[in-house]
């Protein structure tokens, strides 16, 4: 059997360790071989991306070429069907919200609606096409005006649909993680959306210890939704201090 190369051994000890999360630090690197100095892991990172075993996300940030597990997008059986019969009829759409993130909750849920973003002036057509299919959909700027418990007892939507024009923070019609988490957020607050913000809480706890989230990437995304100060209360609030915290209850 052939020797794996140095480069390639270094790469199998960090996928043997780190494979479990989506984002992996120069720091990461640094602990698993703690006998080479600084310069020495700065090169041997930028020898793995050249030869294609990371990913540069940014400045100090990469990910393995091959990510399992915490990457890994498990649909609802809604969702795939709803996927199907998008794809059959050539729609854009891409799917939010718990289905990208029910990895890292702690209680899932029996049943929810699926969050399904579509193009501008196509939503109409598609609740149409998915109630042909006993889909029931309705867009979520209408739920503002209807009861929560009415929502949720007597109309049960399987879909909540959302109009965008931007699909750059989604891959394969799947948002990235950091952007359901924004969407969540912003259902739950904005929209009455079937879930408790103490398990969005937990959730977010649980994304940040499998270093599943870009903490900077998701601040960048939250401008789209108007959310830039909640979202950098929520990643930054550990390095507020006490202090301010006190002088905000008085403002």
């Amino acid at each position: 059997m052939k020797k794996p190369s140095s480069l390639e051994a270094k790469y199998n000890i960090i996928k043997e360790n780190l494979s479990n999360q989506v984002y992996i630090m120069v720091s990461d690197i640094s602990l698993l071989f703690p006998d080479l100095k600084a310069n020495s892991i700065y090169w041997v990172i930028y020898n793995l991306v050249k030869e294609g075993y990371l990913k540069r996300i940014r400045n100090g940030v990469y990910s393995l070429n091959e990510i399992k597990g915490k990457s890994a997008v498990y649909l609802s059986e809604t969702a795939k069907k709803v996927g199907y019969i998008l794809d059959s009829e050539g729609y854009d759409y891409y799917f939010s919200g718990i289905d990208i993130v029910l990895k890292f909750m702690q209680h899932i849920p029996e049943e929810y609606p699926v969050m399904l973003f579509v193009k501008k002036n196509t939503e109409e057509e598609i609740i149409r096409l998915l109630k042909e299919n006993e889909i029931i959909a309705i867009k979520a700027n209408t739920m503002k005006n209807l009861d929560s418990n009415y929502i949720n007892s007597i109309m049960r939507p399987n879909v909540i649909i959302y109009i965008t024009d931007n699909f750059s923070y989604s891959e394969n019609n799947v948002a990235l993680t950091e952007k359901a988490f924004i969407d969540l957020f912003y259902a739950i607050t904005r929209n009455a959306y079937p879930m408790s913000l103490q398990e969005l809480g937990r959730t977010y706890s649980n994304m940040i210890r499998l270093g599943a989230i870009d903490k900077q990437k998701m601040i960048t995304m939250s401008y789209k939704r108007n959310l830039q100060f909640d979202i950098r209360y929520i990643v930054e609030n550990q390095y507020v201090s006490e202090g301010a915290k006190e002088i905000v209850k008085y403002i």
